[in-house]
């Protein structure tokens, strides 16, 4: 938000985009509740790569695109934003890993976890 207080493009797009990616980086973890995804690889499924890719390009549309960037009051954003954005939205793909990390060396050293750890999805 702006020194004045009022909600700018950049804002919007900035919210916008940082849900997506959260949004992606969730689906990406949530494949398997105790395999970590690079056990099973980031392409193995097909129709899940065609998902994100098309939600990431529709993204990319509305961030780029003049037409959608009138209708969802959106401006194109720098790399530097896109990294920064990518960056904070994947805490919760690493978070989840941590967590299944956990949850195998337990599990697997035959002892069982009391109560169920979850990691916060969004903020």
């Amino acid at each position: 938000m702006s020194i004045d207080n009022k909600v700018t493009a950049r804002d919007t797009t900035m919210t916008f985009t940082c849900f997506v990616f959260f949004d992606m980086f969730n689906a990406l973890s949530s494949r398997s509740e105790f395999k970590s995804v690079f056990q099973f690889g980031l392409l193995t499924n097909r129709a899940f790569v065609v998902a994100v890719g098309g939600s990431l390009i529709g993204q990319m549309l509305v961030i780029y695109f003049p037409p959608l960037q009138k209708i969802f009051i959106t401006e194109p954003l720098s790399i530097g934003d896109l990294l920064f954005l990518m960056t904070l939205s994947s805490s919760v793909l690493v978070c989840d890993e941590l967590l299944k990390f956990y949850r195998r060396r337990y599990t697997l050293a035959g002892r069982q976890l009391s109560t169920p750890i979850h990691c916060p999805t969004s903020l």
